[in-house]
């Protein structure tokens, strides 16, 4: 097997069997990128979280949008984008084969005007963003058919959670990460069908639990003790009464206690011959990340329902035969696309509903278009193929868009959230860089976050009118009154940190990078690839040692 040196970081690296096997596939070259930097430059395309205030160069309106104001775009809100007054066929031109093509395609992208939100039939639920189907929700970003959800980064199907990242189906919960089926819960990290639980990880099951790591169908425990149903009570009054500090205590306890548990080498339930992290329900996925329902998959960082891609990211929802594409739903035979819902798309950025589309932004329900210009079946096919041919000449053909290509800066992008760089290292690789501008605020009081009551209960009305300086960043945010209410029902304390910060804090302490490390199972020294490094103070086992451990 031949090694290869990544063009990008220049570490050494060989393929795969089953990364030959996806290239021979879909009949493209092999790349010599490694795997986190093909990643890292097609995650820098899609912006999750970042939102900004600005004015919809169509209407006039002032809307909030993922593109910043002083961006190169023309940007519409959503309903203008979609409406009838406006076709991107206007933009198309023909094709000069006398220069490289991503320089036509990009000139073709900086005119078409972009969608303010990737935000499909929302219900009441603005503030969301590469999300579908969300009802009654508030800054959902990634997440789709939520229901009265709020600050949660790709979770689906729940309802009335906050802070709920990379978590589906819960009901009632608070600060969860990576957990599933679970009601009335907070400050929950990789566990699955448990109620009323508190500061727990890596639990199934269980019931009225509090600090509690790698139990299974328990209840009344504390601190992995199993008490009467009167005892528990009693401690639970004292560890739950609502105050901020308490609140710290326990997510502080539930970390060290975390930092030393048996922890599986990789999070993979329901699975079959797959390897990476964070798998459920899948079979034949290597070196994949966040994959769930999904079949014969490799090299792929979050994807839900899909099968038969490679080399593709953050798609999904019967996606098939995908190869190079990134922020893709409802697709099917799509090369080198971003946030496409297409059928035979090629080179394209924002295409809905179309079909045998090459090298478009912006089209929907059309067919048979290259550069945005209309061609009959014909032409099309006939032009496709001189084209692959051109872009093969100018070694186009089988990469991914450019990074100039990108409508973000790294450190907006979700690349930074996985493999966070500084303004240095992200420029010298050729992303692009925002550096954070003070946000205005017109409200009553601007309060500093060690200056909250400490109980949910002592907080006054009007805090609705106040804006809190986050106690880590002093950028200032906003308690909205859905918020304010869920806090009241479920006795939580007002958070102290702003919202990027919060999620940031759970990324660093809960999610592990995609990144495969060489080591052995801490009991039976079975050889293992896990996102766990060697140097990790958990005793990572293999998962017949696991089970015998926990279960």
């Amino acid at each position: 097997m031949s090694l290869l040196t990544c063009r990008s970081c220049n570490t050494q690296f060989t393929l795969t069997p089953e990364e030959w096997a996806g290239y021979a596939k879909f009949g493209f070259e092999p790349i010599s990128e490694c795997f986190q930097c093909m990643q890292m430059h097609k995650l820098s395309f899609r912006n999750g979280r970042a939102l900004y205030r600005r004015t919809c160069d169509a209407t006039g309106a002032s809307i909030i949008s993922v593109h910043a104001p002083d961006t190169p775009y023309k940007v519409y809100e959503r309903e203008y984008w979609f409406g009838d007054t406006w076709d991107a066929m206007e933009y198309g031109r023909d094709i000069d084969w006398n220069r490289p093509f991503f320089d036509q395609l990009h000139e073709l992208q900086l005119l078409v005007p972009r969608m303010a939100l990737y935000n499909l039939n929302p219900e009441n639920s603005d503030y969301c963003n590469m999300c579908i189907g969300n009802k009654d929700s508030y800054c959902v970003f990634g997440g789709d058919y939520n229901d009265t959800s709020m600050y949660s980064v790709l979770g689906m199907h729940n309802r009335s959670c906050v802070d709920c990242d990379y978590s589906n189906k819960n009901e009632l919960c608070h600060d969860l990460f990576n957990s599933f089926g679970c009601y009335g819960c907070r400050s929950v990290v990789d566990s699955k069908n448990c109620s009323d639980c508190s500061y727990i990880s890596d639990c199934m099951s269980c019931r009225d639990c509090i600090l509690c790591v790698n139990l299974n169908n328990k209840q009344y425990c504390i601190k992995n003790e199993q008490l009467t149903q009167q005892e528990y009570m009693e401690r639970r009054n004292v560890l739950l009464d609502g105050k901020h500090t308490k609140h710290i205590e326990n997510q502080k306890k539930l970390r060290d206690m975390r930092s030393v548990r048996i922890a599986k080498y990789a999070h993979i339930l329901s699975s079959e011959n797959s390897d990476g992290d964070f798998i459920e329900n899948s079979r034949n996925c290597s070196h994949c990340f966040f994959c769930s329902d999904s079949e014969d998959i490799t090299d792929a960082v979050f994807v839900a329902d899909a099968k038969d891609s490679f080399l593709s990211s953050f798609f999904g929802h019967k996606s098939e035969l995908c190869y190079q594409c990134q922020s893709t739903v409802n697709s099917s035979s799509c090369s080198c696309c971003f946030a496409v819902q297409a059928h035979m798309a090629e080179y394209c950025d924002t295409v809905l509903q179309c079909k045998n589309v090459f090298g478009c932004v912006g089209l929907q329900h059309k067919q048979h278009c290259i550069l945005n210009k209309q061609y009959s079946k014909e032409e099309y096919e006939q032009l496709r193929e001189k084209l692959i041919d051109h872009m093969k000449r100018h070694s186009e053909w089988g990469e991914f868009l450019p990074k100039n290509m990108g409508c973000f800066a790294y450190n907006e992008s979700t690349a930074h959230e996985f493999y966070p760089l500084t303004k240095e290292e992200a420029l010298a690789k050729g992303f692009l860089w925002r550096d954070p501008e003070e946000e205005p605020t017109e409200v009553q009081r601007v309060v500093p976050a060690e200056q909250l009551p400490g109980a949910i209960g002592e907080v006054p009305d009007d805090i609705l009118n106040w804006a809190v300086q986050c106690e880590k960043t002093r950028r200032p945010f906003r308690i909205v009154k859905q918020e304010l209410d869920f806090y009241r029902t479920h006795n939580i304390p007002l958070p102290r940190l702003h919202p990027d910060e919060r999620y940031a804090d759970r990324m660093a302490a809960y999610c592990n990078k995609p990144h495969l490390y060489d080591r052995a199972c801490m009991n039976c020294s079975k050889p293992l690839r896990s996102t766990y490094a060697p140097d990790r103070t958990e005793r990572v086992y293999c998962e017949v040692c696991y089970l015998a451990a926990v279960y």
